[in-house]
């Protein structure tokens, strides 16, 4: 029986991290390492005879040493086990020129003579065949992200045709570029003949969610393809990799496996308390059932993300002190711990009258979530307009003024009280003068 792990969008690398703290950092790098762990263990109890990788191993196309050892003890556990490893070339994978040797493409010279025979990578529109352990044969074909090969009006890639073209002409070209990819796919698979034939391909499809790489969707310089015509090509699975949410496009046999974590809160599991069934973490087991190629979900267990939305009230205008403890409470109904070892990440949206922004003490807010157990906090504070009723001032003395003034400041609480207690013994020593 032919049995396939399909999924892509490992990103090892610790650089996706660096605006965190050292422990969060260090504990975000190992999500991808327990994931890994995970995808090594379901390949061995499902016993399939293909892991496919279907783009963007590493997070930089020049990874640090760190997260080459560790793609490399992924990639030698598989192939000890003599299970084929293929790898479609994906953006992240992608030299920014033709001239600089793509890391990947290197590791074949450090297997042994046997492992070479199981690890393939795809950097081009190209076909390979396998045969499982049962003696089937699965044809694999490669639609890589921007094939470097292709060739359009005597210009080496579509990089330099867009840098070449006119807006209005822009249209025409893609899809005159389009044409030509599908020639060339068609054109591989036909070149083989096999029980079954897959299609891996690192491609943004239109209407697909894209999760944290939708910075990258719809750039100038990215080919889109619709669902109708990557669905239409002739083959019984087609495994995507580029977009990080896992999701069918277009039919049954036609998936996104998704990233095997959550790299951004682009990527939430919860949103107000809501669980997100569309953003779970998983790798994809396409297998032969009764003549044909069918797929199912296994789910990987990763670190929740949050995103939270609170909007407090209107107080009155002379108000100093915002209940932390109310706030703490909400945000923990909406964003619940239920792994104490993988406490979640949570980015908190507070939207707040322009009278109370002064009160709102953020750093406390994000020491006590952390001291909760939640490995990264951020807050955003969003301002709101509001009418302020027109009240009569009167003078207060300055040993009453000022403390109410330095309470009002964005600073943290305590250090409020230690500039108060400074201040009004620096107004004591001047009154005594």
């Amino acid at each position: 029986m032919v049995k396939i792990l399909h999924t892509a969008d490992l990103h090892i690398g610790e650089d996706l991290f660096t605006s965190l703290g050292s422990k969060a950092a260090e504990e975000r790098y190992k999500d991808i390492l327990d994931s890994l762990e995970q995808i090594k263990q379901i390949a061995v109890t499902e016993n399939v005879d293909v892991v496919l990788v279907a783009g963007d191993v590493f997070n930089r196309v020049l990874p640090s040493g760190n997260a080459s050892l560790h793609f490399s003890e992924f990639l030698k556990f598989f192939l000890d086990k003599q299970i084929h490893v293929i790898i479609i070339r994906g953006n992240h994978d992608r030299p920014a020129n033709d001239s600089a040797s793509e890391l990947l493409k290197t590791y074949r010279i450090l297997l042994s003579r046997t492992q070479e025979n199981y690890f393939h990578y795809l950097g081009k529109i190209e076909s390979i065949m396998i045969q499982t352990k049962d003696k089937r044969t699965v044809g694999f074909v490669a639609l890589p992200y921007y094939p470097v090969e292709l060739e359009y009006e005597g210009v080496k890639d579509a990089e330099e045709i867009f840098q070449r073209a006119k807006d209005v002409q822009r249209q025409a070209r893609i899809d005159e570029i389009k044409k030509e990819i599908f020639r060339r796919v068609e054109g591989e698979r036909a070149k083989i003949k096999a029980d079954y034939y897959i299609l891996g391909a690192h491609i943004p499809i239109i209407g697909s969610i894209p999760g944290s790489e939708r910075r990258f969707y719809g750039s100038r310089s990215e080919i889109t393809y619709g669902a109708n015509e990557v669905c239409r090509l002739p083959f019984d699975y087609i495994a995507l990799g580029h977009f990080h949410i896992m999701q069918t496009v277009g039919s049954d046999n036609c998936w996104y496996s998704g990233s095997v974590f959550r790299l951004t809160f682009d990527e939430p599991s919860y949103i107000d308390g809501r669980r997100l069934s569309r953003s779970e973490k998983g790798v994809i087991i396409v297998e032969e059932r009764n003549g044909k190629l069918s797929s199912r979900i296994t789910p990987l267990n990763t670190r929740d993300m949050c995103l939270v939305h609170l909007s407090l009230p209107n107080r009155t205008y002379d108000t100093t002190i915002i209940n932390t403890e109310q706030i703490l409470d909400s945000i923990m109904k909406k964003c619940p711990i239920y792994e104490p070892t993988k406490g979640p990440c949570v980015k908190v949206e507070v939207k707040l009258p322009n009278t109370m922004r002064k009160t709102f003490d953020r750093y406390t807010l994000e020491q006590e979530l952390l001291k909760k157990g939640y490995l990264h906090v951020k807050i955003e504070v969003l301002s709101e307009e509001t009418k302020v009723s027109q009240v009569v001032s009167k003078s207060l003395p300055v040993k009453e003024a000022l403390p109410k003034y330095i309470r009002s400041i964005d600073i943290p609480q305590a250090l409020k009280e230690e500039v108060i207690k400074e201040a009004l013994k620096i107004i004591d020593e001047v009154m005594e003068e």
